[in-house]
């Protein structure tokens, strides 16, 4: 049984369009567009071997170290809060998929209920201008009707005060996010400018040309409360096991006495997963790393490229961790081309590495859903089933005999 599990979840890491994505979306290959617009040179992940499953963005070693495959997200659209609840194994019954325009009275009546002013950001638009200073509009890097955005400048509000507001809104609807977003150097004029149509009703602002992803950017995602006693971490706690969520995870993933610290730069998560990972005696790990996320939605596959590398270096103190009974799996939740022309998440197949000092580098193949990673984190560890989920434990454990 293993001891010490370590998920890193490279947020909108793509190998390649899945059959159901959209007719814009099937030329998408997040890994492979990085690998032919500025090269890619990442060693361990090599290593580990992702050039099997990256149609030859990286070079394909003989023997990879770890197991190794893809996955086909099965979750609607493309979307970071809703892959992590099927990666954790949970369901998507509480789901409600709808525009801002289908949504804005309920908001209206809770924001001003909650003693908040607010009007129409542009009269005949669904966009909100709440106090002056912060809009709620639809999110426009993913499909429509998945999540609901708060925006504001950082220098008209607080954002403990933005953060409030958002909590409002989350309170009120239920579609998958509310993701509340600051930053600085920008006013509610600018905002307006950078307003996008994205058609059908899906109407929002333009985050990335915006120039919020500057280092004054704060985030915070309300996910919609998914029951998670079903989900990976919670199985885990009531195992007596230790959880620890990490980067976005801590915003994205719920459980109750898990150790969350919600980290953007790269360096940062991978140095709290170490420290963590060098504390546990029993447990789990969820670290996600946004920053390749981020590179994606501002269409700079330099920067994406810089990201991977840093995780690859990275890597190496966890694996140069990992006990007999451990086990690191590297995974990701949707695409985000940087190269496509548009700042929207992809539907793409994502990389699937597992690596232990007991587990077998096997060909893993296609696997259904991201929730056969929680499932078999689960079965490995020997706790209580997830919702959903088909754990591949057997081909990593019998083969390693």
């Amino acid at each position: 049984m293993s001891r010490r599990a370590v998920i890193v979840v490279l947020d909108g890491l793509g190998v390649g369009a899945t059959p159901d994505a959209g007719p814009d979306e099937l030329s998408r290959n997040t890994l492979g567009h990085i690998a032919e617009r500025v090269g890619l040179h990442l060693p361990v992940l090599a290593s580990l071997g992702l050039g099997r499953v990256a149609g030859g963005a990286l070079a394909d070693v003989a023997a990879p170290r770890a197991a190794f495959g893809r996955v086909s997200p099965v979750h609607p659209g493309a979307d970071t809060y809703m892959g992590h609840q099927e990666l954790m194994g949970g369901g998507f019954s509480l789901v409600e998929f709808l525009l801002l325009e289908e949504l804005a009275p309920t908001v209206t009546e809770a924001l001003t209920a909650a003693g908040h002013h607010v009007e129409p950001l542009i009269p005949g638009q669904s966009m909100l201008l709440v106090d002056g200073v912060a809009v709620v509009h639809d999110n426009v890097e993913a499909r429509a009707r998945l999540n609901v955005n708060v925006t504001a400048s950082l220098d008209d509000v607080t954002f403990d005060a933005l953060s409030e507001i958002g909590q409002v809104v989350r309170r009120a609807i239920r579609v998958s996010r509310v993701i509340v977003v600051g930053s600085r150097g920008y006013t509610v004029e600018d905002i307006r400018k950078h307003i996008v149509h994205r058609g059908g009703g899906q109407i929002g602002v333009d985050t990335p040309g915006l120039g919020v992803y500057n280092e004054h950017y704060q985030v915070r995602h309300l996910g919609l409360d998914f029951p998670v006693e079903r989900q990976l971490p919670t199985r885990m706690r009531e195992a007596g096991g230790d959880v620890v969520l990490l980067g976005k995870a801590a915003d994205v993933v719920r459980c109750e006495g898990a150790v969350a610290e919600n980290l953007v730069a790269t360096a940062e998560v991978f140095d709290a997963a170490v420290r963590h990972l060098d504390a546990m005696e029993h447990g789990l790990i969820v670290a996600n790393v946004q920053e390749t996320d981020l590179a994606g939605h501002e269409e700079d596959p330099d920067r994406y490229a810089r990201v991977l590398a840093t995780v690859d270096t990275r890597l190496t103190d966890l694996i140069d961790r990992m006990g007999a009974d451990d086990c690191l799996f590297i995974t990701a939740d949707h695409g985000n081309d940087p190269t496509s022309g548009s700042s929207r998440h992809t539907r793409e197949y994502v990389p699937l590495l597992a690596y232990g000092p007991s587990l077998a580098p096997v060909d893993l193949g296609v696997r259904a859903t991201l929730a056969d990673v929680g499932a078999t984190v689960a079965d490995l560890f020997g706790v209580l089933p997830l919702e959903s989920g088909t754990s591949f434990a057997k081909e990593l454990l019998c083969s390693s005999t």
